[in-house]
This record gives structure tokens, sequence and C-alpha cells, in this order.
């Protein structure tokens, strides 16, 4: 260990000061500075300024001991007082008296606390300060030293003729050793001895158990002054006569304990006093003497001699104590003047004093009473202290004893459905879960406790029976989350199709975030947005347009069978920094979370997020493209018009510039802003001037403003009225006036100047008002008389009753009019339920009249209240005001996403008007017929049904909420709606003039000047070999884990997987199949990764940590972006891929590749109702090659799986492949499926 000394700010002493100089930078000199002999640095850095002891104005340092169980110093002094310092900072954490004037002699540190020994007692504290036994006895007159040989055993000894054996267990003195009149001094040992050292020189070797004395050693002449022992050596430092006089010995003393004689001593260059080993080094000795001089001695002969000296700072006064740390980092010294010096090693600026100390225990911080003024007269007059009492034994205030007394509750009582079900394994019992609650939680419900505190036994099972009766909601099963079971294949035996009869493809809910799921559905089958994210590509490394696209373009392939997973897309999601800063990216340690504001502001953050990221994807392009819409942003972001002229010459401040720029890019023109963006304007006109300014802004999703006074809350409103209020609206804000130069009362008016293709809106409901608003009018309609003449189909009352909430049951309910009836064809309006009208319609009317004013009209029902009626000439005028206006369009409800809580559990549905043209996509070109239409469908993760038009606005508002809603103009859908045989030929020629981008383009172009991958022979792709359709290649791919696997134990004891672990992909690469240079990579590719890696798997991936990481890593390093557009390109191209467990590597990827495209050497070697071969095993039966010896490498796996797949076709070739499958598993289970270590 090496050390440096630096004493304090002054400067090094001269040359002369010291006894033989070296180097003048390390001198010993009286500035306290150290220096060394035989190296150029010295070994310890002293503190600067020395501490004052506790007592230290009277009292010397008799003692310091450092704790060997936590980062303490402890420190006795002369007057019986015992004080500890925290850490190396000596931060005071006790102080105590341990006696009224006895010296204190020694400290040790045991588990439990401090054993002090005074000169005539002993006392155990804790290490708090209390104080657990102090023992004295007449045998205890002159105390020195002590020594624990075991932890209930301790020996003390002084300068009398007894040595005494005392048991700190019983706290009584055993057994007392008779060891003369010389007494003993110093106590150590080793393994086998105990060694006690007298004042004039003789040290005992005494046996550990009986203490009888085995062998005598005579040290020093005159009188012994300190030894130790380590290992075979016992080393001594002492005093030794001179003509007469007594005079320090400057040669330490070493004996040999395996032949008990003396051999070479060692000359020190200062006077000895006392010494110690180092505890972490066992051929080094540290020396102090009484003037505070210290030196490190080698014990050992070195071939370059080294010595180190320093001198203390102990203010002139003599040396008393010392002592090292276990870790050796640092040391401390006491003197008489009632200072404590500590040094420590140069390696450790901050020194530990143990290598693994435990945590110390503080004092709770008091809390500091506020100060109160006093007229406060909000101020609880109860948290004052109450004085104490002068008369009685009560104050008036106190509670009587009855209501004192603790009242444990019950546990809760287990269901018979439990008891009756469980079975027993020894002394435990296992049972199925009920799912009567959530999953590893218990409800805590209250007793109703009777007088005296007693309570009915039955009392507690039969409330939470209610209470989880009543918790739990009947919901349609189309509706519920489905829990998908894992197994040891993972997901490969679940049958997707039992829950999803569509064509369409789910999406998997097994990733963090993927409470999107129902959002990113919508998404997918808004038309417009799904073709501009399809062509949509830019060299943004996390663009979540891009991983829309991606994932879009996996939604068109996959089918029910095959769910998709949104992986890369949520792995770039939770990159971006609005995300987080939002509150929309989850955590394991996430609770109640309020679904429906998040998915909220999750829709409201993936339009903008889009927006922006088209919009710099545009400017990127080319560079007019950029001033072109540079220009148009800030012309169309902002017009003012003021009556003043130079209303924004103040305006100059940096802040206000960037904000301008931000609105500006908010309100650029983009496709989403062409799809999504409803144009407003608003105006500001200061009351007080009637100065005015506008801007205009583009709104991406509308938030519905539901009404805030209770008279308003009262009045029927109709869905056109909110939205209308919600789009453009006027009130009176306070707000900078320019002109004014102050902030002034101000009229805000927003309104309408173009209308979107489609409407986003965000119903909010996300609190009881607005939740209580919608459902006084949901009342309101369902207490609308109707027109329609029902016919009833049953007068048999419902067995679910009130809780009945199927919308097409023709059973008799006690809260509904009649049962409902089947829908007429062609009435879009006819409602499923006769009990309801929506609120929400499905269809309605806007426009924008010729004063700029806007018109929302729902259409109007068979028959009206009294109420309605009263509004109906004003309802006549809107609808001539809007005849003439020059904007109108009319909505359709294209999508409605849904909050689902069945009393356990809440999910996101969502509920989507299909298009026929995604119908038209899915299905080949003679199944296209006539009879294809627009189809409702609610998708629930990877559960798909179809629902009736009415179900997507019917609100239940206790289990069924509605959060978004997506309206589409019905002119822009009808105009872009192709007839079938359009359909059919467009979707042929798409096939055939889609060109795929070329990513590889890029690497021709700029190819890699230094080959960092991992094999020397990748040679990009040239431009005379680029794929073709039925091209081979041979992929293989690593990944590592980012989640680990969440288990439970079933009833049956077995473990059932509830979460499996997320993988990410770091490594892909690809080799050529065919050629002159087959067998050659063209990619091999590390992904690198910003997400926290939990496990490298580094035996089965060859990834290994830092591998990467940017910083650090020195592979092939690129973002999982590129590489998956590589694949992509093949994929669409039309290669085919040969590799090993293909489907599983995709599958992670986040790829769809078709069957058609995959050759699968698990498959082409696998015999049925059989396991499946190992590559490596594989390997080395048909190829006579060992792979996968210590790790795996995705080169050569790939490489093996081409050279397989070449074998299996020269076996099909001789018709040989039968008998060698045959003996491959035959061979296989006589060696067990290993590979000979031979």
């Amino acid at each position: 260990m090496d050390y440096v000394y630096c004493g304090g700010a002054d400067q090094i002493g001269a040359s002369e000061d010291i006894l033989s100089p070296s180097r003048s930078s390390e001198h010993y000199s009286p500035s306290f500075n150290g220096f060394n002999i035989g190296s150029s640095d010295a070994d310890y850095v002293a503190s600067p300024i020395p501490i004052l002891a506790d007592g230290g104005e009277n009292f010397g340092v008799s003692t310091v001991a450092f704790d060997d169980y936590e980062e303490l110093l402890w420190m006795g002094n002369q007057g019986g007082h015992v004080t500890s310092y925290y850490t190396s900072s000596l931060q005071k954490y006790t102080s105590f008296q341990v006696h009224a004037s006895d010296i204190v002699r020694q400290i040790i540190t045991v588990d439990s606390g401090v054993l002090v020994l005074t000169q005539t007692s002993l006392r155990h504290q804790i290490r708090r300060g209390l104080p657990k036994f102090t023992h004295k006895s007449n045998n205890m007159v002159e105390m020195v030293c002590m020594l624990q040989l075991s932890p209930h055993r301790l020996v003390m000894a002084g300068l009398q003729e007894e040595l005494i054996d005392f048991d700190m267990g019983s706290l009584k003195e055993t057994w007392l050793e008779h060891v003369g009149s010389a007494g003993c001094t110093v106590l150590r040992k080793n393994s086998r001895y105990l060694f006690a050292g007298d004042q004039f020189g003789t040290v005992t070797l005494r046996d550990l158990n009986t203490l009888n004395v085995e062998h005598t050693i005579k040290t020093h002449t005159n009188s012994l002054s300190d030894f130790d022992v380590q290992g075979n050596y016992l080393i001594s430092c002492g005093f030794s006569g001179r003509q007469n006089n007594l005079a320090i010995d400057r040669f330490l003393m070493v004996y040999d304990l395996r032949m008990l004689r003396l051999i070479s001593p060692i000359q020190v260059l200062i006077d000895p006093q006392m010494l110690k080993f180092l505890p972490s080094l066992t051929s080094r000795l540290a020396v102090v003497s009484s003037y505070g001089q210290f030196q490190l001695v080698d014990t050992v002969e070195l071939s370059e001699p080294r010595v180190s000296m320093y001198q203390i700072n102990t203010n002139g006064s003599q040396c008393l104590s010392f002592d090292i740390s276990s870790s050796s980092q640092a040391m401390a010294f006491g003197d008489q003047s009632g200072h404590i010096n500590t040094i420590a090693s140069i390696q450790t600026p901050q020194p530990q004093f143990n290598a693994f100390s435990r945590n110390t225990e503080f004092a709770d911080v008091v809390p500091q009473l506020p100060m109160v003024p006093f007229t406060d007269t909000n101020f609880p007059l109860s948290s004052v202290m109450l004085p104490h009492l002068t008369t009685g034994t009560r104050w008036f205030s106190d509670w009587p004893e009855e209501l004192l007394r603790y009242g444990y509750h019950r546990p809760k009582a287990i269901d018979a459905d439990v008891l009756n079900s469980m079975k027993m394994q020894g002394p435990i019992g296992y049972s199925p879960n009920p799912r009567t609650a959530r999953r590893n939680q218990i409800p805590y419900c209250l007793i109703e406790q009777g007088q005296g505190g007693s309570s009915n036994p039955n009392v507690n099972g039969n409330a939470a029976t209610t209470k989880a009766d009543s918790g739990v909601k009947i919901i349609p099963r189309r509706y519920r989350k489905v829990e998908l079971k894992y197994t040891k294949l993972g997901t490969q035996d679940f049958d997707f199709e039992q829950h999803n009869q569509t064509i369409f493809a789910g999406l998997e809910a097994t990733l963090p975030n993927s409470y999107c799921n129902a959002m990113l559905q919508i998404l997918y089958f808004t038309e417009p947005l799904r073709l501009k994210l399809l062509g949509h590509t830019c060299l943004k490394e996390f663009c979540l347009s891009c991983e829309l696209g991606f994932l879009f373009h996996m939604l068109d392939k996959s089918t029910a069978s095959t769910p998709c997973q949104a992986s890369n897309f949520l792995r770039s999601f939770r990159t971006v920094p609005e995300a987080s800063a939002l509150g929309l990216i989850l955590t394991d340690r996430s609770s109640n979370v309020n679904l429906i504001t998040l998915i909220q502001n999750w829709n409201r953050f993936i339009l903008h997020q889009m927006h922006y990221e088209i919009l710099d994807s545009g400017k990127n392009s080319t560079l007019n493209g950029s001033q072109n819409t540079s220009f148009a942003g800030d012309s169309m972001c902002t017009t003012e018009n003021t009556t003043t002229s130079d209303l924004y010459d103040s305006i100059s401040d940096e802040s206000s510039k960037e904000e301008e720029r931000e609105r500006c890019k908010i309100n650029a023109e983009t496709e989403i802003s062409k799809i999504f963006g409803t144009k407003q304007i608003c105006i500001n006109r200061c009351i007080k001037c009637h100065a005015e300014k506008s801007k205009e802004n583009i709104l991406l999703a509308c938030n519905l403003s539901y009404p805030t006074h209770i008279k308003d809350s009262e009045q029927h409103f109709d869905f056109g009225n909110i939205l209308k209020r919600s789009l453009s609206s006027e009130k009176n804000i306070q707000a900078f006036c320019e002109n004014c130069k102050k902030f002034s009362p101000t009229n805000q008016s927003v309104k309408v100047t173009s209308l979107p293709q489609t409407l986003a809106i965000n119903c909010g409901l996300n609190n009881e008002k607005d939740i209580g608003f919608l459902k006084r009018q949901l009342n309101r309609c369902n207490d609308r008389p109707t027109a329609e003449t029902v016919s009833l189909s049953t007068s048999k009352p419902c067995r679910y009753g009130v809780n009945c909430s199927r919308s097409d049951c023709h059973f008799m309910h006690p809260d509904r009019k009649s049962p409902s009836h089947i829908n007429q064809p062609g009435n879009i309006n006819s409602s499923p339920s006769a009990r309801q009208k929506s609120w929400f319609p499905l269809t309605f009317n806007m426009g924008i009249n010729e004063e700029g004013e806007l018109i929302v009209q729902s259409p109007s029902q068979s028959a009206k209240s009294e109420q309605e009626e009263e509004d109906e000439e004003q309802q006549q005028q809107q609808e001539e005001m809007l005849s003439k206006g020059s904007v109108q369009r009319m909505y359709g409800l294209h999508a409605v996403l849904c909050q689902i809580d069945d009393g356990t559990q809440k999910n996101l549905v969502s509920l989507i008007n299909v298009r026929q043209k995604y119908h038209a996509m899915k299905v080949t070109t003679s199944d296209i017929s006539e009879e294809a239409q627009n189809q409702w469908y609610i998708f629930n993760d990877f559960s798909i049904s179809p629902v009736s038009p009415q179900e997507s606005v019917w609100f239940t508002l206790d289990w069924k909420v509605p959060c978004v809603l997506f309206y589409q103009s019905l002119e822009d859908d009808d105009e872009s709606s192709p007839t079938v045989n359009e359909l059919a030929a467009a979707m042929k020629n798409s096939d055939l003039t889609t060109v795929p981008t070329n990513p590889f383009l890029q690497d021709m172009l700029s190819p890699m000047t230094n080959n960092l991958s991992t094999d020397a022979t990748l040679k990009p792709l040239q431009g005379n070999e680029m794929p073709q359709a039925g091209d081979l290649i041979a992929m293989d791919a690593e990944f590592v884990t980012l989640n680990p696997e969440e288990n439970e134990i079933r009833p049956d004891g077995k473990t059932a997987t509830i979460k499996p672990c997320h993988m990410s992909v770091a490594r892909i690469s690809c080799i050529r199949g065919q050629g002159p240079d087959e067998g050659v990579p063209f990619i091999d590719d590390y992904i690198s990764t910003q997400e926290k890696v939990v496990d490298y798997l580094t035996q089965f991936s060859g990834i290994k940590p830092g591998d990467l990481d940017a910083n650090f890593s020195n592979k092939r390093l690129t973002a999982l972006k590129y590489s998956y557009q590589k694949l992509k390109f093949l994929v669409d191209v039309g290669v085919i891929f040969v590799g090993h467990g293909l489907k599983n590597d995709f599958r992670v990827i986040n790829i769809y590749v078709p069957s058609e495209q995959i050759i699968d050497t698990v498959h082409l070697f696998h015999l049925p109702h059989h396991r499946m071969v190992s590559l490596r095993f594989l390997a080395w039966h048909f190829l006579g090659t060992k792979i996968q010896s210590e790790t795996h490498d995705s080169i050569e796996d790939a490489r093996t799986t081409l050279q397989l797949y070449k074998h299996y076709l020269q076996l099909q070739a001789e018709k040989k492949f039968t008998i060698a499958l045959k003996n491959l598993y035959d061979r296989g289970k006589q060696l067990q499926w290993k590979v000979p270590e031979d």
C-alpha cells in the first residue's frame, strides 16, 4: 500500500533539519512533514489540525482504539472520560464518563459495545453511551492492560501479582493466575500462546486455556516498553542500561518463536516507545517515539532499503498512545496535551477504518418547534404541551380508559371455496386462486366493534365477502383483460385464435408501457396516417414515426394467430425526454395510475411528437424545403392586427423570441396537422385601451370542456354544445398589455378557421365532477321517450338484474323500459337498447358560417322533450346559418378508446370502425366481394371481436368510461373510397411497383475505414451482388436481458411464469448464402443500448459488459433502427433466411417474416413428437465440428446453419435423409444429447 504524508499548509523544511537529506520535497523537519529513503512517494497524509478531545484542557489522551465493527474511533483520557468520533472527519458521536478519577488504561470494541478498563474497574457500555455493567473487585488494584481471548472470555492484568480471568457471560472472575511481583503491563496473543510482558523486560508465554507458563523470553536488559506478535516473530522495544543510566534502546529485538531465540535486531532512527504491526501488511511495523516521531519499518530485508519517517504534531508534549485501523488506511495518536492526531493512506483520501463496517446508529433529529405569533387564531392549541398537574390525577380533557384500550383487528376469514379445494403437503396448504382480489394483496377491512371492543367473529368474513362480491363487476367477456399464459415454450403453444376470430392482428401486452396498445390500433386504422407513416423515413435514431411505420407494416402482414409486439416502438418511446417529463413512462413501481389521464396525455403527446418529427425530417431533406417550410410556418404562425402602430417594439427578450420560434414550430404545416389539425385564431382585446392582437395556432387534440357552474350543469347540454364551447370560447383573463405596459383585464376569444379531416377529442372525465355531469346528461337521454315501436321478445326477467351489461339482452330488467330489439338494417342510429339513447352521436355536422362562428349539429331525434322543443327555433336558425356557411363537413365516429374497470383491475380497449380497404388488404383478390363493408371491432390487446355500431357509443360510466374519440370527415372518406375492383387492382399494382429503399447503399457510399467487427472477413455488399428474391442468406442474432422473468408457485407446488423476461437484440449477423463469397458476412452489427441490462448472457450470447456502450465498446456499434431497416429491406426483397430458431429471433427483433422465407434447421432435422436438437449437437454430428465451446458467436452459428442446410440438400438428393435423421436421434439418446469433450 502506497501512502504520502502532508502535514498541513506549512512549507517543507530545509535540508539541514533532517538526519540524512535525500530531496528537499521529502525532508523530515519540524514542520511535521515526512521523508522516504528508497521510494519516490511517502506513505501517509496527516490531518492538518489536531482535534482537541473532550477534557483535553486538563487531561491527556491515555488510549485510542479503532472500532472493529463500525467507522468509529474511541478515545480515553486520564480523567476517566471516553469519547467516540465518527469516520475520518472525526465527527463527535458519543461522550461519557466511566470513572470519576481513574485513568482509562485500555479500550476494546466488541459486537455489543465497548469494554473500558480503568485502574480499578471494568465498564461495558453500548456505543450509544448507555452502560451495561461495571465490574469492581478487591483483586483489581492497579490495572494496566486487558485482552479478549474469546467472545465471552477476557484476561486483565497490571502492576499487581494476579492476572484475572473474567467471564463476560456470568460477569464473574473465574480464575486468578499468580504472575509475581513484577506484574504484567502488555498482553498479546497468537494462535498458540498468551504473551504477557512485565516492566522488567521479561515476556512469558502462557497456555491459552490454563494460563500456565510454557516459556520465558528476556527481551531488554532493564525495562520493556512495548512489544507485538505477528506470525512467527515477536518484536519488542525497551530500555537498556548504559553507564548505570537508563537509556532507550534504538534496536528492536526480534525473536523467532519457532526456535525461541533472538535473531538479528532491527535498527531504527528514532527512540522507540510503542510499536505495532500493520494489520494488512504482515512484514511492516509502525514504531512511535514519545516525542511524536513515527517510522515505518520493514521486518524483512529489502534489496532497496526503504525508510519512511514522520513527525506528529504533539504540541511539544509526550505521545501517550496510538492505534492502527484494521484496514491499515488510518492511524490515530493521542498526546499529553489532550489532542488527537490522525494520518491517512495516500490512496484513500477518505479512509475507511474497516473493510466491511456496519451502519452506525444515530439519534433521531429533534424537530424544532415552530414560532407562532400570539395573535394567530388558526394555530391548534392542542399541539402545545400541557404543564404538570398541580392538583388531581387527570385532566378534564383526558379520554376515558375504555376508549384507550387496544383493540386488535381480526384477520380476514379464509373463503370456504379456498378451504374446500385446499391440498395439504406437510404443514403447507395449496389452493387455486379464486381471483376475487388483486394478486399478492389482501383488503384491510375494518370491523364494526360492539361495546367493550367485542365483535362477532363472523362479521369480518361476511363483510369482506360482501365487499368482494360488490367489487367484482359482471362485464362482457370481450371487454375483460385476457391473461396470457406462459409455458416452457413461451407463447408458442398459446391459442391466440381462440380470442381472435377476425383477420386482423392484435398486440401483446407483456412489455412495460403496453397500455398504449389500444391507441396504436386506432392510429393504424386511420388510413391517411398509416399511408404517411409507412412511407416515412429519416436519419433520427429514436424516431417514433419511423417505429410506428415499422409496426404498421407488421400489422399489415400479420394474422390473428401471430399477434405483434410494439417492443421497438416502446424502446424508442422510453428514450424520449418529453414522454418521461409528462409521466407517460411507467415502471414496475408505478401504482395508482389514472389510466384516463394517462392515455389522454399520451394521445396529445404522440400527435405532437409525430408532427415535430415529420417537420424536422422535411427540413433536413432539402435546404430549399427547409427555407420554404420555415417561411410558410413563420407567415402562418402569427398574424397581428393592432390598433396602435408600434405594439411589439418593446419585445426584445430572448425568451420571448424562443417562445415565438417554438410556437412557429408547433403551428407549421405538416401531414399530421393536415389530418388532425384544427386551425384556430386567438384574439386578445384589452378592455381598457381596446388594443387587439391575434395569433393563429393549430389544435391537434381537443379537450372537452364541461360546465363548471351548478346552474349550467342542471341544464341540458348535447354533445354539439360541449364540442362547440371546447373548440371556440370567449372569456375574460388578466394579461399583459404592451400598450398599457401592465397587466389589464383582457377579453380572449378563440374561433375556428379551418376544420380537420380527423377530429381527435380527449373526453376528460378524470374527476368525479365531470363524470357526474355526464351521468346527468345520459339519464336525460334515457328518460327521453322514443317514438319507435318496440316489440318485447319475452317478459322473463334477466338473471343478472341491474348488473346486466349486455347491450342486446332480450330479457326484462328493472331499470329498463323494455328489452332490446334487433337493429333494423340500414338504420345506423337505431339503438340496441331501448333504455338508453346515446349522448355521443355516431354522426354530426360541423361548419363555419359567414360570420366565422362555429356551428355544431347532432342528428335530430324522433321524439323531443319539452326542454328541447323550446330550443327548436334556435336550432332551425342555426341550420339556416350553416346552410349559408362557407365551410361545412359531416363527421362520423371512427374510433373510441375506453377504460374498463372490472373491480379487480383496469385496462384500455378501443372500438374501431374498420374501413373496407383494410378488409380487402387482408384477403386475397378472389375473396374480395361486393359485400365487404365497414365493420366495428373491439380491440382488447390480442383479443378482437366484432361489435354493433351502437355499442361504440354505449357507456355505463361505472365500468366503461370513454377516454378518447376520433371522428372522421365522411366527405373525405367517400371521395377516397374506391370500388372493390379498383381496390383489387390497386393492391396488385402496389405489390408490383413498390420498390423498398435500399439501406445498403449507405455502406457503399461511406464504407467504414476500420473494421471493428469480431470477424475479420466482414465484407459489405457490393453493387453487383444486391440480394434478389429467392437468394439464400444465413442469419443469427444474440440477445441480452433487460427485465428478469417473474414466477409464482402454483397451488400444486409447481412454478408458473407470470411475466416473461424482456429480451433485447444485441448483435445481428448475416452471411452470403451463394456466390463466390459464400459464407462471408456482410452484416455484423452490435446494437447499442441506452437501457440498463440486467443480464448479458455472456455464456450464450458472447456479449460482455461494455460491448453495447458507445463509450467503451470496440465493436461495430450501430442503432437498432438502421439494422432493422437492412433486415426489412431483405424481407421485402424476398430473400430466404437460413438459421436455427429464427422464429424466436425475429420475434425479439420485432419484424414479420413470412414463413415461406424462413428455412429453420430446428425443423429440418426434427423427428415429429420428439425433442428439438441443438445447433451444437447438429454441427458435431453431421459436420464434425465443435462450436459454442466457450461462448456463442453469431457469425459462426450462421455459417454453421448454412452448412447444415447444404448438407440437408445433399442428403435429400441422395435419399439418405430419413436414415440420417434416425441415426441422429439414436446417437443423441446414447450421449444424452451432449457433445463429447474428447
